[in-house]
């Protein structure tokens, strides 16, 4: 029988479920003992706002917030009752783009769980992991999704990163992060804060120490 989050992930046409991407399973054996608990979560990346329902009945109390860089909420009266419930609200942003990401934490202290199912491109991924890991709750998690996606580099950074999953793989192979779009400062930070990273094929979930 498949687990509550892969039936509302189906329930809701996301493509985290076992008919696509094949998430769901690993998000609820980390997460299934959180549902009833209250913390906040950030997810980069909103589509069509099929995770959005998915998340916010998964978890009961948990407070959502989506940065994606369409300029508005669809028409959907789903959504709409999520946002009216105080419980989710949409912050229209490119990932990169921290003068606007970073004003979320204006309102929210930290938060429990990060995904960044955003743009996909490597650069974007290693910038937005070191810009955002400061504000996961210790003992929380930073997850970055689609690690095998086939994207163009970033033509916003003058330097070509390495596909996020081949800098992932050496930090589990030597315990160092090494991104190069970082300095030797960023990827340090990076090193002191991770606890562990354990990636699934093309999902990694990173814990930060608590």
């Amino acid at each position: 029988m498949p687990v509550l989050l892969t039936k509302l992930s189906n329930k809701y046409g996301c493509d985290k479920s076992d008919k696509k991407h094949k998430y769901t399973i690993r998000y609820h054996n980390y997460f299934e003992k959180d549902r009833h608990k209250k913390f906040n979560l950030l997810e980069l990346g909103f589509g069509r706002g099929n995770s959005v329902k998915m998340w916010m009945e998964y978890f009961t109390k948990a407070n959502l917030v989506s940065v994606d860089i369409r300029e508005k909420l669809p028409d959907d009266k789903l959504i709409q009752k999520h946002v009216k419930s105080g419980r989710f609200e949409f912050v229209s942003a490119d990932q990169i783009d921290m003068s606007k990401v970073l004003k979320i934490f204006d309102t929210y202290k930290d938060f429990y769980i990060i995904i960044d199912d955003a743009s996909h491109v490597a650069e974007d991924q290693q910038y937005t992991f070191y810009q955002l890991f400061h504000s996961v709750t210790p003992g929380g998690y930073y997850i970055i999704e689609d690690l095998k996606c086939k994207r163009s580099h970033s033509k916003k950074f003058q330097i070509q990163a390495d596909k996020t999953l081949e800098v992932l793989k050496r930090y589990t192979n030597g315990n160092s992060f090494n991104s190069k779009i970082l300095t030797l400062k960023q990827n340090m930070y990076l090193d002191g804060f991770i606890e562990s990273i354990k990636i699934y094929d093309k999902i990694a979930f990173i814990k930060k120490k608590g």
